[in-house]
């Protein structure tokens, strides 16, 4: 478009025609001209209702002004009320600051602001919600499923991801899961128009409608921290060395390392790729990542395509010190 000084004339110009308001449909000189992005750029207003105008605009590479037979795109949605531009498409976005007012931006301040509206209504604390159980059999069903196949999983993912308090429990904070519906019309411009009071409906409507949901969300989370409770208290969960690799790996800077294996009564020592050992692993370890030369001997040892899992490895070096080494028992 040109020099910084340039655009700002440019985005004043237009300002001003914007908030002129002159409708170009039966009012002469109605639309507005300019060069940006390469192309020559006309633009109108065509009346919405009191409160908004909408612009569609014409491009051409060569000469100014409308031309008879060419189309108009659809380009913002003027907001007499705030004097702001939203919805701004490409190319008019050199002539008007159209940040965070794109139908995308808006979406997102309002999901955020519904979530703390709700959260906040909600204050972390069940007591707040008006139901105390669930309704349906189909719900309470789909509770115990949480509670048998995956509350254990929670539990072990948080306890491996540091997510307890100083307590030693698990820490449950209640979030919303508002997620707003795709913009139609007319909820976009009610949301224009005054976002303080769409957000309060969408926060009344998500509370009413979900009470059974945001319920459920704290059952579950008794259910998590019932057996994060049972992982703290059984030192044979096999997960305790689990966390004491990751944890020994994650503290080095190693790229590759060595580790000593017994598995059928066999020590076998051999290079892998760190990387293995920083992550959860439920059942075993790939082969595939052990360095060429050491697999081909490891799979005549234990045979192709046979794992190795935490409870094989006796040690894990790394530059001449020993990141773990394997205890009598499991702590």
């Amino acid at each position: 478009m040109g020099l910084p000084e340039e655009r700002t004339k440019l985005q004043g110009r237009f300002a001003d025609w914007l908030a002129e308001g002159r409708l170009s449909a039966g009012t002469d000189g109605g639309d507005f001209t300019c060069k940006a992005g390469g192309y020559h750029i006309t633009v109108i207003q065509v009346r919405k209702n009191d409160d908004f105008d909408y612009l569609y605009c014409q491009r051409q590479y060569n000469g100014a002004g409308i031309e008879r037979g060419d189309k108009f795109d659809y380009v913002g949605i003027y907001c007499k009320r705030d004097g702001f531009l939203y919805d701004g498409q490409y190319d008019i976005r050199e002539l008007a600051d159209n940040e965070g007012r794109s139908k995308e931006a808006l979406r997102e301040a309002l999901k955020r602001a519904v979530r703390e509206a709700v959260e906040a209504a909600v204050g972390n604390d069940r007591f707040n919600l008006r139901v105390s159980e669930l309704a349906t059999e189909r719900e309470r069903n789909g509770l115990a499923d949480f509670q048998k196949y995956t509350a254990p999983g929670k539990a072990r993912a948080a306890y491996l991801g540091g997510e307890y308090d100083t307590g030693g429990g698990f820490a449950f904070t209640f979030r919303c899961h508002y997620d707003p519906e795709a913009w139609t019309e007319d909820s976009l411009l009610a949301y224009i128009l005054d976002p303080a009071r769409y957000t309060a409906a969408e926060a009344a409507a998500y509370i009413e409608s979900r009470q059974e949901d945001m319920l459920s969300d704290f059952l579950q989370a008794d259910m998590v921290a019932a057996a994060y409770s049972a992982l703290l208290s059984n030192p044979l969960n096999p997960v305790h060395r689990v966390k004491r690799i990751m944890t020994a790996v994650r503290a080095s800077s190693a790229k590759t390392v060595t580790v000593t294996i017994c598995k059928d009564d066999i020590d076998f020592t051999f290079k892998t790729e760190a990387a293995e050992f920083r992550r959860d692993c439920p059942y075993y370890y790939h082969e595939w990542h052990i360095a060429a030369a050491d697999r081909r001997e490891y799979e005549r040892l234990f045979g192709y395509g046979t794992h190795y899992g935490p409870e094989d490895i006796l040690r894990i070096e790394y530059a001449r010190s020993v990141l773990y080494e394997a205890l009598e028992a499991p702590v």
